[in-house]
């Protein structure tokens, strides 16, 4: 399952790729570069590597803020390549490795090729946390040694400025990422990237390349049957399909209605509405109080169900107990109805044969 760390920085990579700098990509496009990275990743073939290449070049390269987004984005995604449990892929030890080849592969491109060395400076921050991150493993010399004559080759070709190779050389010796690490606090020109792109529809909900049980909530919903107790069946749970591109207006406010609920929820200084007062409950609980009488007529509870959502199930309590009381009554009449019609039958009796 994706870390929030590696999620974030690819919401904020994914917002500078929409935001038109200099052109705004849709999410088709978005979703096709980290399909071509994962690839070239898992099979560092030259074919995908030189697709991915391109892809970078293309879009991500004439931008400052693309280029430093998708270093940060590449240096927790390093860290985040850890072993498989299925097997299919290769070891985390390669993929890291491999991600270092994409990046040197556009190095080369723009360094040699276009004489720039824009990018270069956009990752110098970043690789010696790549590079940590990709020596971080015991016993494999030969892997040791690709990584060293990697930081040899962008020696030779001057992609770095002298300190910026100690300090990949530093992190190939100390094989940790704990020492190297970059600071990816997201900036306030990054969170508002993020706030001011626009709101795109993906062509799914829910990753298609993760198991059932990491899917969002909303695909188990059409499996799920209410006050049933049938269980769902895990292979029917698929990501669902949606109309990729601009969001209805109904979803642009559904979605700022939620994230203005959420910082109501978990903000102190955030408030739901100018128009509502509101107060705190004995638990501590954030509550709505009718302006005339008091009464509390909203809020959150302090198990997170809401409170709509309890006093329907108290509500479905009382008309199941009354429900109950009225089958109770009904059977005890019954059986007094029995009682009474049995002690009106006249008993029979047998007299005994006397035995002679």
């Amino acid at each position: 399952m994706a870390s929030p760390e590696l999620a974030i920085t690819k919401a904020t990579l994914s917002a500078t790729l929409f935001r038109a700098d200099p052109t705004s990509l849709n999410r088709a496009a978005v979703d096709d570069f980290f399909s071509l990275l994962d690839k070239a990743i898992v099979q560092c073939s030259r074919q995908n590597v030189q697709k991915c290449k391109a892809w970078i070049v293309d879009n991500i390269v004439p931008s400052t803020a693309r280029c430093t987004a998708l270093g940060k984005y590449w240096a927790v995604l390093s860290k985040n390549l850890v072993v498989e449990a299925d097997g299919k892929r290769p070891s985390a030890k390669r993929r890291r490795l491999h991600l270092l080849y994409i990046v040197n592969d556009v190095l080369h491109h723009q360094t040699v090729r276009q004489g720039s060395r824009k990018v270069g400076e956009a990752w110098a921050g970043v690789l010696p946390s790549m590079m940590g991150n990709a020596a971080a493993f015991d016993n494999c010399p030969k892997h040791k040694k690709k990584l060293g004559a990697l930081i040899d080759l962008w020696e030779e070709k001057a992609y770095f400025a002298p300190d910026v190779i100690a300090q990949l050389r530093t992190a190939l010796a100390n094989g940790s990422a704990e020492i190297t690490a970059v600071n990816l606090e997201l900036s306030e020109t990054s969170l508002k990237l993020a706030k001011d792109a626009p709101y795109i529809l993906p062509s799914f909900h829910g990753d298609p390349s993760i198991p059932w049980y990491d899917l969002p909530a909303g695909t188990w919903l059409p499996h799920i049957t209410p006050n049933s107790s049938r269980p769902m069946i895990p292979d029917q749970i698929r990501p669902i399909q949606l109309a990729a591109g601009p969001a209805d207006r109904r979803v642009v406010d559904a979605v700022k209605t939620l994230l203005k609920d959420a910082d109501y929820i978990y903000s102190k200084e955030s408030e739901p509405s100018d128009d509502v007062h509101t107060g705190y409950s004995e638990m501590g609980e954030r509550i709505i109080l009718d302006e005339i009488t008091g009464e509390v007529i909203g809020g959150d509870s302090y198990y997170g169900w809401s409170r709509q959502f309890c006093e329907r199930m108290r509500e479905r309590r009382k008309k199941q107990s009354g429900e109950r009381s009225r089958i109770c009554t009904a059977a005890a009449a019954a059986a007094a109805s029995f009682s009474a019609a049995s002690a009106q039958q006249p008993i029979w009796t047998r007299q005994r044969q006397q035995r002679v």
